[in-house]
């Protein structure tokens, strides 16, 4: 159980250091009005499919959320492991939301 504690945790910063790395060069192809640090975030759900967007940086976004959905994964097969299934159908939930939201960029990305 602790390789997968260790396992999840490692994925899960290296998936927040890559769409870290992935929105500092992303910035620069965002329009004016999310250029700036605050609101910059907001546009960074759209820039996977977004193809004014390099696809390096949209490859990397790609990896970082499969990457974090690895990890959300994991940390609730070790919730479920240690006797809270409240937590890991939480952590399920969640992760189950992401992977509906990806989903749904991408139909609308292909019409």
């Amino acid at each position: 159980m602790s390789f997968l504690v260790v396992f999840s945790a490692v994925s899960f910063l290296v998936s927040a250091w890559m769409l870290a790395r992935a929105a500092v060069d992303a910035r620069k192809h965002f329009p004016l009005q999310f250029s700036d640090e605050l609101s910059s975030p907001y546009y960074m759900q759209n820039v996977q499919f977004n193809r004014s967007i390099p696809l390096e940086i949209r490859r990397r976004v790609g990896v970082s959320s499969a990457l974090a959905f690895v990890a959300l994964a994991g940390f609730a097969a070790v919730a479920w492991l240690a006797g809270n299934p409240a937590i890991a159908l939480m952590l399920l939930l969640v992760g189950g939301f992401g992977v509906a939201n990806v989903v749904s960029q991408w139909r609308s990305a292909r019409r």
